[in-house]
Parts: structure tokens; C-alpha cells; sequence
């Protein structure tokens, strides 16, 4: 009896001490870090044209004023590919970063502003730089206004919301230079 009454004060010891952790202290306030970033929503509306081999949201550092400003140096972000003849697509920059997935692990989106974010369409199989691969089909704009791109901004450690755009097949925006 006196085994068994030993045994278990020495168990519930070792229970009570290794348990506590640290006692009654409270635990320190966890410190949440807010992904940098954006979000939002790419609908489509219309019939999707045939051949489409890729579709990706761009976000460009600055306009795209010439053919040479749709280039990896003006490159401030590109969405995975978006699946062929979707209604809908939405938008988590931090989930969906295609060059981090493929090619650079550090590529995000730096914080400041972003003059240009549009989707665009490729007939080729690989992606490439050559502007007269793509043809834009919808642009993050001013009031419904395709023609008006709005500049996107994004903040350290911050999510930029409603980072809306409406892709209509049937009324595509003004195309930059090729």
C-alpha cells in the first residue's frame, strides 16, 4: 500500500511539475504579422475566345506606354495562370505569386505604387515578355473606366482590398502599343 500510495504522489509530482509550464503566468501577446499584398476579384463576362493557352494578371510598375515597358524589369507581380473559361476568379497575391512558384522564391509584390494591373491573354504556350503575345482584356481602373487605369498601392505589411476587375469579352479596353 505504501508502494502504491508512494508511487502515485511521485507520478502526480512529476505531472504537476512538467505540466505547469509556467505556472499561472500569462502568455505573452502573440505578435500577428500581416501579409503585404492584395486582393480581390477578376470577373468575366462574355464568350472566352478560342486558342487561349494562358491568362494572367499583371501588375506593372509602371504604365505601359511602349512595347518596352511590358518587360520583367517593369514587373511588379504576375497571378498563376487563370483557368480557361472561368466566370470568376479571385485574387490573394501572397497564395497565387506565379515567378515565386517558378522562378524567383523572393519575388512579392514590393510595397508603393503600381501604375498598371490588367489581364491579359496569350494563343502561345509559354510565357513571354514579347507584347505582341498578349492581348489585354480587362484593367484595374478608374470608375468602370478601362481606358482610366487605377494606380494600385501596397503598404508594408498591409492588404490592399478590392482589387476589382471586370474582364467583358465583348468590350475589350483600349490595347497598348505593340
Amino acid at each position: 500500500m505504501r508502494k502504491i500510495l508512494f508511487l502515485m504522489i511521485v507520478c502526480f509530482s512529476v505531472y504537476f511539475i512538467t505540466g505547469c509550464d509556467k505556472g499561472i503566468e500569462p502568455e505573452p501577446d502573440k505578435v500577428v504579422v500581416e501579409q503585404t499584398g492584395f486582393s480581390g476579384k477578376v470577373t468575366f463576362t462574355g464568350n472566352w475566345p478560342s486558342g487561349i493557352k494562358r491568362t494572367h494578371l499583371f501588375v506593372f510598375k509602371n504604365p505601359i506606354i511602349s512595347s518596352l515597358d511590358f518587360a520583367f524589369s517593369n514587373l511588379s507581380f504576375v497571378v498563376d495562370s487563370i483557368p480557361y473559361r472561368s466566370t470568376e476568379f479571385i485574387i490573394n497575391s501572397p497564395e497565387q505569386n506565379y515567378v515565386a512558384k517558378n522562378f524567383l522564391s523572393s519575388f512579392d509584390i514590393p510595397p508603393g505604387e503600381h501604375s498598371y494591373v490588367m489581364v491579359a491573354q496569350s494563343k502561345t504556350p509559354e510565357i513571354s515578355f514579347d507584347r505582341i503575345d498578349w492581348v489585354i482584356v480587362g484593367v484595374y481602373d478608374i470608375g468602370g473606366d478601362q481606358s482610366r487605369p487605377k494606380t494600385l498601392t501596397i503598404q508594408d505589411g498591409k492588404m490592399t482590398t478590392g482589387v476589382d476587375i471586370i474582364v467583358d469579352f465583348n468590350n475589350p479596353p483600349p490595347q497598348p502599343p505593340l
